[in-house]
């Protein structure tokens, strides 16, 4: 057999690649067509009614322990001086 027999016997690369290519799209479209949308548009986070609101204790409501003071707002809040 010569080489230019043996090419046409047999898929060069390029049309094993556009194959390839053919079959991943096919595969993806099948996906896509497949899934479907979530249409759940509730609110996430922690449900307000079901939470509590707990205070921070102090350092008198303690014992044995010493805790750093509150942090206070500054004054000036978007003004880096």
């Amino acid at each position: 057999m010569k080489e230019g027999e043996k090419m046409s016997e047999e898929k060069s690369v390029r049309e094993l690649e556009r194959e390839m290519k053919e079959a991943r799209i096919r595969e993806k479209q099948m996906h896509d067509d497949n899934v479907t949308k979530n249409r759940d548009y509730s609110v996430a986070g922690i449900d307000p009614t079901t939470t509590v609101e707990k205070k921070i204790p102090g350092a008198s409501d303690i014992p044995d322990v010493i805790l750093l003071p509150k942090k206070r707002k500054k004054g000036k809040e978007n003004r880096p001086f």
